[in-house]
């Protein structure tokens, strides 16, 4: 008779955002069957073309958990730095604000295109099962 103290663990994670992607590669990473749905079509065979979304500006907390991810290099590629912004005031003068010390940025990273790095992630493990619904 199997033992039910080595079954393997079971999650659901509902949404395939970034949240949701970044969740089911984690969850996987540490030995679940994680079976994730999303109303949408599948990124995966769709791809990304974009919307109405802005990039992502991501600082050092978004960076631990896409170095948690593994996928830090790839990303990097394409993140484009943000030093600082510009402010301007009512009578046009410009000022720059930067958003950390010097040689600190934030990084504006397209939220599709991390979202599909991490689905493809996700897809990687054999006990991760993707259902997509259209909505009704």
């Amino acid at each position: 008779m199997p033992d039910p103290s080595k079954s393997k663990k079971k999650a659901v994670v509902v949404g395939a955002g970034l949240v949701g992607a970044l969740w089911t590669v984690f969850l996987a990473r540490r030995g679940y069957q994680v079976d994730l749905y999303e109303r949408r079509s599948d990124m995966r065979a769709a791809g990304y073309a974009g919307g109405r979304s802005i990039n992502l500006a991501m600082s050092v907390r978004g960076w631990a958990a896409i170095d948690k991810a593994g996928i830090r290099e790839k990303i990097e590629k394409v993140a484009i730095a943000m030093p600082g912004r510009m402010m301007h005031s009512e009578a046009g003068e410009l000022s720059y604000q930067p958003y950390g010390k010097a040689d600190e940025a934030i990084y504006s990273v397209s939220r599709g295109g991390l979202n599909l790095e991490l689905l493809h992630i996700a897809g990687t493990f054999p006990d991760v099962n993707f259902s997509s619904t259209t909505a009704v």
